[in-house]
């Protein structure tokens, strides 16, 4: 009979209602190369034989712990942390699969001193076809690109176990975009992440997965016009190929700019191997090779107080994180600002 060693790091996995599909999930960490780990799983008050499933697996590492129910995985996860006594903690959502060598890539970065720590990924849909896969912009990280975009699904990531209590937990009070949230209030608190290039997780994306189907509950507004028609035209004229364009442009030397200007930080962080002269050249490449839509592209309208406001959705979880992205894109995207301005004919913001 095998013997549990203490270990470096605990696996805390989220479960609902998994049943025999949470099988591949729990042989992708049994496969992997480095052996001193726990996992945990955690039943978010599954009513089918999911408990069942994991309690025939006989290898003492893997754990069932039954919560809730919550509803969403913000309340099991923070169980399973607590539960945890290693020195790190990882994330695997009951959909996805490591690679063998997921864990062995998380903990060269944490051993090596980092506070979190996250790898690359493909994503696949439910017959395993892929879909995309991470690519230049996952391997640069900074708090002001963390702060306006969702980097890093959970199954991506491992940090410091006693980070979590320092940050807050996960929220079990916004449904969707948990980790944003923990991920924005955890570079706020002075934490960065350290990210490595090799894509080690497997997401799954499908109509059965929770990632479908969350809607944008924040938004930050960008302009205001006085009637409804006026927001149509300026929403149409930037749908143009002539604005489109042009907006597209801007938006590429802006950003080209903004990450040039974030090399400088000391919380400015690469996965081994980005040459900061070559930053600029990829993000080019990267930005044109997948077609990427501008800030402008996003935006929508609404009537507001007897205006309009033509804004910008977000599917971060709080007012305070809507507020931090505004406050970002007006400091590093004045160019497109004023384009817009200029659509709908020099109104005020």
């Amino acid at each position: 009979m095998s013997v549990h060693r203490p270990s470096r790091i605990d696996i805390v996995c989220a479960t609902f209602n998994r049943s025999t599909a949470i099988r591949a999930t729990i042989d992708s960490v049994l496969a992997q190369t480095v052996a001193d780990w726990t996992l945990l799983v955690v039943s978010d008050g599954s009513t089918d034989d999911t408990d069942d499933v994991v309690r025939a697996y006989r290898d003492p590492r893997i754990q069932l712990l039954r919560v809730g129910p919550y509803g969403h995985p913000g309340g099991p996860r923070n169980a399973g942390v607590a539960a945890a006594t290693a020195p790190y903690v990882a994330y695997l959502d009951h959909d996805d699969r490591w690679s063998p060598t997921h864990l062995a890539t998380l903990l060269g970065l944490l051993d090596g001193g980092a506070a979190l720590a996250a790898t690359g990924c493909m994503r696949v849909d439910e017959s395993d076809a892929e879909l995309d896969r991470s690519g230049f912009t996952d391997l640069i990280w900074h708090p002001e690109l963390q702060t306006t975009n969702a980097m890093f699904e959970p199954t991506r990531v491992g940090h410091v176990r006693k980070l979590l209590a320092e940050v807050g937990y996960w929220t079990t009070e916004h449904a969707g975009y948990e980790d944003w949230d923990l991920w924005f209030r955890s570079a706020r608190h002075g934490f960065d992440f350290a990210v490595a290039a090799e894509r080690t997780a497997l997401l799954t994306v499908g109509p059965h997965t929770r990632r479908n189907g969350l809607r944008p509950p924040q938004a930050v507004v960008l302009q205001w016009v006085d009637s409804q028609a006026e927001a149509e035209a300026v929403l149409q004229a930037i749908g143009t190929d002539e604005h489109r364009s042009a907006a597209r442009a801007i938006h590429l030397t802006e950003l080209r700019d903004w990450y040039a200007a974030l090399a400088d930080s000391s919380r400015y962080r690469t996965a081994e191997g980005i040459i900061r002269d070559e930053v600029d050249d990829k993000l080019r490449e990267f930005f044109v090779q997948q077609g990427k839509h501008c800030l402008l592209e996003e935006l929508a309208s609404t009537a507001v107080g007897g205006r309009y406001a033509i804004l910008l959705p977000l599917w971060c979880a709080t007012d305070q994180h809507a507020q931090a992205i505004g406050g970002v894109l007006r400091a590093r995207f004045p160019r497109q600002h004023a384009y817009l301005r200029t659509l709908t004919g020099g109104a005020t913001a």
